[in-house]
């Protein structure tokens, strides 16, 4: 007489890691990709004018002093040229941004669920995330800011990576 035994899996455990990038993850997807630029949407109007004018002055006061070809100078030139797009296409900007960060949180929920799909959403997610600024504002003036978010970037998805081996 044979005895059919039928063993249950444990089911996998997430690595202390993972949740970690998950936790940062569903902070900087959530909070800065997919709040901060509905609050931006929702606040730019009351805002646009005095920011306008607080940095046209910054230039204005650095070119009197000499200091027109400096790091500074260019930076808030670059932000000036930010704030003028970003008047001109605010809902489109705005739009693809929270589009994009909403796939990189359902990505980074599927991967905290250890299903491997997350990860290759997320990466598809927040590389086209990337392009954003690129495409939609002004390469030139948007290519600083994007070096140091790409930066960050890469080395989620190679931390991710890393992590693949304990998803499904």
């Amino acid at each position: 007489m044979e005895e059919n035994v039928t063993t249950i899996e444990a089911p996998k455990k997430r690595p202390t890691f993972l949740t970690v990038l998950c936790i940062l993850s569903f902070i900087g997807s959530g909070g800065f990709g997919l709040l901060a630029p509905i609050y931006e949407y929702a606040t730019f109007e009351s805002t646009y004018q005095t920011t306008y004018e607080q940095m046209s002055t910054g230039l204005e006061n650095m070119s009197d002093a000499g200091m027109d070809s400096g790091f500074m100078y260019e930076f808030t030139e670059n932000n000036l040229i930010i704030l003028e797009k970003k008047s001109q296409d605010l809902g489109t900007i705005t739009g693809a941004t929270c589009f994009f960060a909403l796939l990189s949180l359902i990505g980074v929920f599927l991967m905290f669920k250890l299903k491997r799909n997350g990860f290759y959403l997320y990466l598809v997610a927040n590389l086209f995330a990337l392009l954003v600024p690129l495409a939609l504002i002004d390469f030139d003036a948007t290519m600083f800011l994007t070096m140091i978010g790409g930066g960050f970037t890469v080395l989620f998805i190679i931390l991710y990576a890393l992590n693949l081996k304990h998803m499904e």
